[in-house]
């Protein structure tokens, strides 16, 4: 299997990818060979938005194991639902409702589950079955990413990898958490809305003044590790300007990708297996105008 890491991505734009917001945003998935060698697919998946005055972006990583007869999930659906929800949802909040950042994470989940619970319901499963359809088609992670002009923020449920500004952020004990999750018996009160699970309730891991972001990776657990981090264009690739004008909003950096960094993980690997698992992130870096 060639590991060529595409754009197997759902990319929205209401702007034509045009944004004053001053960053880059590159994104990609590769299907696991583990995965691949059981006849499965990818079950991680990846949300971008570009606007006129803020870039979202959503990493979703669909639990492995499962009802099936195989002992697998069928999962990438939730991860496609749920990056692509997420980002809705945080887009809504930023441009219709005009919440800030501060105040984002809660009016998101109350959002959040409120659609996923009406496209579980639109499926109408059985009553007996709702639990086994939760946990096979809509388990997934969440890493979300804001950024305006002004502010970002970072918040997660359930595990993957951050690096803010070069520097490796740590998501504690969030193995096995999913957002999903909440929808079994799920209770509401009109007081304080839908009761979110703390064991599956989303955190933030970081906000702050965007003027001191420089450059900043979401990712899926299956793509990072110490061998990739330690190759030279890995720091290059993401973290490192180069120095000319760069443009804002999504730019093609897959042939730099594919050449340099891909061939330097390959040989960095000498034979070993990776990725095993799927693989997906999203990078931003600043861009300057020299």
């Amino acid at each position: 299997m060639s590991l060529l890491f595409d754009y197997h991505i759902n990319f929205l734009s209401d702007t034509n990818n045009k944004t004053e917001v001053p960053f880059s945003v590159f994104a990609m998935t590769q299907q696991g060979l583990s995965h691949q060698s059981q006849s499965l697919g990818n079950q991680d998946a990846v949300c971008v938005y570009v606007g006129k005055n803020v870039i979202i972006g959503a990493v979703a990583d669909g639990c492995t194991s499962g009802n099936n007869l195989n002992g697998k999930s069928s999962n990438q659906v939730g991860a496609h639902l749920m990056s692509y929800l997420s980002v809705r949802v945080a887009r809504k909040l930023i441009l219709k409702n005009h919440l800030s950042l501060e105040e984002i994470v809660i009016p998101f989940q109350q959002s959040l589950i409120s659609h996923l619970k009406k496209t579980l319901n639109a499926l109408s499963p059985w009553k007996n079955e709702r639990t086994e359809i939760i946990r096979n088609f809509f388990a997934s992670t969440l890493i979300i990413l804001v950024v305006t002009k002004e502010q970002y923020i970072i918040f997660y449920c359930g595990d993957g990898d951050v690096f803010i500004n070069a520097e490796k952020k740590h998501l504690h004990n969030q193995s096995g958490k999913y957002f999903a999750n909440n929808l079994v018996d799920l209770k509401f009160n009109h007081q304080s809305g839908y009761f979110i699970n703390p064991e599956f309730q989303f955190n933030c891991l970081q906000k702050g003044n965007s003027l001191e972001l420089n450059n900043l990776i979401v990712a899926t657990d299956g793509f990072i590790d110490s061998d990739v981090t330690e190759t030279p264009e890995f720091n290059r690739f993401f973290f490192q300007q180069n120095g000319t004008k760069s443009n804002n909003g999504f730019i093609d950096k897959r042939t730099d990708f594919r050449r340099n960094l891909l061939e330097s993980i390959s040989a960095a690997k000498n034979g070993k297996i990776w990725p095993a698992d799927d693989a997906t992130f999203i990078s931003l870096k600043r861009t300057y105008n020299f």
